[in-house]
């Protein structure tokens, strides 16, 4: 390969501009969903979900949906723009493969196994699309490497096949000359579906046609039917059905047989031995026009002198009519209407943006079935991107000041745990109205700014206009003036898997407070307690006097790690169709309640399931799976009957 890299300027200056913003953010302490911004790849499954199921993926809004429509834009009109100047994983690998090349060979697969190979990328890309939109979750997250590279493995990413494509692209795609693009990439296999126009457009038509007159498809055979159309044609006719005039041409009347075309290509394009390159994997890049040292020997549309600019023009062009039009038209996340609303003589309509809590389609359909439950509520559109939300309402049943609270989760949560030797013998309550303290992130912020003082151990929210936070303390350990400097700050540093972020805050409370309460430790345990209650195998036909209980100690069971395990315990419990519910609570000491058939099952039966090795839980589909059990119990154990409870 030649050994002057910068003969193609402004390609490297847009490709090494986007890296270094990337950089830039994630040193900024930008993360995962955050660097999702521009995402074309997320904002055109989402598309497709929302056609389908009527709701956005993830994160994804307007933006990203208006990328992908301007990638598709470019695609149909230039060429893989987006995979030759934008790609960071694109980027990555031309560079990594530029670098090796000057110590070692870069092989270039080609005949068979070349062919064979490239299907790899529509595989992939037909379960990405499919999984995407028929759940409004971005599947591809899973294993992207980009997306696994910037948010740090975070709990989204499927490590084994984060660190398999990480190594795909570091690695494979250095000796394999872009592996990952030309054989894994889903986003490369959607970008040549687009390629071929005259066939993706029919196919698409005639979906759509039929949906018109009534013949539902599942949406699995159209994404089967386009990604079995892209892989027959790039694997058996090796060049699109492309309706773009834009191509690279070479004029072998002015050619003088060099091979610099052949070397700069960065795909390994024997570009030389083409009048017209039709090849798949060509990105109109221009390395190899402007790499030519010969005059009209290579050209982009017969007019090299003013044609390089076209491509890197285009692109830029493309990525501003995106953004002004997703300012332009905004997409919810979830829009839903219930409650007999085309039938209402009135509805209005109440919006409230800054709900952390709504941040993907799940979280928006979890306050969906919170407000569906409230009487008068009949709808909601959710904007995760903007943390926002409006809610319909029926005047006649409910007012806005009844949404607020519909919208609002009372919550308690146990700051810290005391050992006995720490343990004070009382505690004080202070309550203080707060703005910007709404949902439950917001709480989340607030406890970790107060966890940072070993005298407050516990937080408490109750609805208000503003929210009324209870602060709980260690009598005389703490004033109220030092609790409102807590609140009052701009900033905390929050402690992560990846090191400290600096979180930026904006809590004021509009009082000075009031001591509201006193109360001894034992009593503060026990409200603020986070009790388990599952019942199952029928419970509730079940003859209360035929019920007794087994109860044991269960050190920590309110602990966040150990609430999460319970349901595996219910379901271990649950194989025995005698037990019939498990339940948390604290007593004199945090417990475990179980509940079962008299004369049915015996205390020792239980002890025994309780401390088996392992935990059989049933999953989804009706498998079961052995799980580690991390639970340790407490004695002494007590044996019931549910009138004594």
């Amino acid at each position: 390969m030649r050994k002057n890299f910068l003969h193609n300027k402004t390609k490297l200056l847009i490709q090494g501009g986007i890296l270094a913003l990337l950089i830039v953010l994630l040193f900024l302490g930008y993360r995962g969903t955050q660097l999702e911004a521009y995402c074309p790849f997320g904002g055109l499954l989402s598309l497709g979900s929302k056609l389908w199921l009527g709701s956005m993926s993830c994160t994804m809004g307007s933006q990203q949906v208006f990328m992908g429509l301007a990638l598709v834009l470019a695609v149909i009109l230039f060429s893989k723009l987006f995979c030759g100047y934008v790609c960071p994983i694109g980027t990555v690998t031309e560079w990594l493969n530029k670098v090796y090349s000057r110590f070692g060979k870069s092989l270039v697969l080609r005949g068979i196994w070349d062919r064979i190979l490239r299907s790899g990328k529509y595989i992939l890309l037909f379960f990405t699309a499919y999984f995407t939109i028929s759940s409004s979750e971005l599947w591809c997250k899973n294993f992207d490497p980009y997306y696994a590279a910037v948010s740090g493995f975070d709990a989204d990413v499927v490590v084994w096949a984060g660190i398999l494509t990480i190594f795909a692209v570091i690695f494979l795609s250095v000796f394999i000359r872009f592996f990952w693009c030309k054989y894994a990439c889903p986003l490369g296999a959607l970008s040549n579906i687009f390629q071929n126009f005259w066939l993706f457009v029919p196919i698409i038509g005639v979906y759509v046609i039929l949906a018109l007159v009534g013949v539902k498809i599942n949406i699995l055979w159209l994404i089967l039917a386009l990604t079995l159309m892209g892989a027959a044609v790039e694997i058996f006719r090796f060049k699109f059905f492309s309706i773009s005039p834009f191509n690279i041409k070479v004029n072998h009347n002015n050619c003088t047989n060099c091979g610099l075309c052949d070397k700069n290509c960065p795909v390994g394009i024997n570009v030389s031995q083409y009048e017209t390159v039709d090849h798949p994997d060509c990105t109109l890049c221009m390395d190899c026009v402007k790499g030519c040292p010969e005059t009209d020997a290579i050209e982009l549309d017969n007019t090299k002198s003013k044609s390089t600019w076209i491509p890197p023009v285009a692109l830029v062009v493309l990525f501003f009519v995106g953004i002004l039009m997703s300012n332009q038209f905004t997409l919810t996340t979830l829009s839903e209407r219930w409650g007999g609303f085309d039938n209402l003589e009135e509805v209005k309509t109440f919006e409230m943006a800054g709900l952390k809590t709504i941040h993907c389609w799940g979280s928006s359909k979890s306050l969906q079935n919170q407000l569906s439950r409230k009487s008068g509520i009949v709808g909601l559109d959710t904007w995760a991107n903007q943390n926002k939300a409006k809610i319909y309402y029926n005047p006649k049943l409910i007012d806005e000041t009844g949404v607020k609270k519909a919208i609002f989760n009372p919550s308690k949560y146990r700051i810290r745990e005391y050992s006995p030797e720490e343990q004070p013998e009382t505690v004080t309550v202070y309550e203080v109205p707060v703005e910007g303290l709404f949902d439950t992130e917001d709480n989340y912020d607030l406890i970790r700014m107060l966890k940072a003082d070993e005298a407050v151990c516990g937080l408490a929210t109750s609805y208000g206009e503003p929210v009324v936070a209870k602060i709980v303390f260690k009598t005389g350990e703490l004033s109220p003036e030092q609790v409102l400097e807590i609140i009052e700050q701009d900033t905390y540093v929050k402690e992560t898997s990846e090191g400290q972020e600096i979180v930026d805050v904006e809590f004021e409370p509009t009082t000075e407070g009031e001591l509201a309460d006193t109360l001894a430790y034992s009593t503060f345990i026990r409200d603020y307690f986070k009790g388990y209650n599952r019942k199952f195998n029928s419970y509730d036909e079940v003859s209360q006097d035929s019920i007794r209980v087994y109860e044991i100690g269960l050190p920590g069971a309110d602990n966040s790690s150990i609430r999460r395990r319970l349901s595996y315990l219910a379901s271990h419990l649950s194989f025995n169709d005698n037990i019939i519910r498990i339940r948390t609570l604290y007593t004199e000491r945090p417990i475990l309640r179980v509940y079962f058939k008299k004369g049915k099952v015996e205390p020792q039966e239980i002890y025994n399931k309780l401390t088996s090795p392992k935990l059989t839980v049933m999953l989804r589909g009706g498998d079961t799976k052995d799980f580690p059990n991390n639970f340790k119990f407490e004695e002494p154990t007590e044996v019931f009957s549910l009138s004594q409870e």
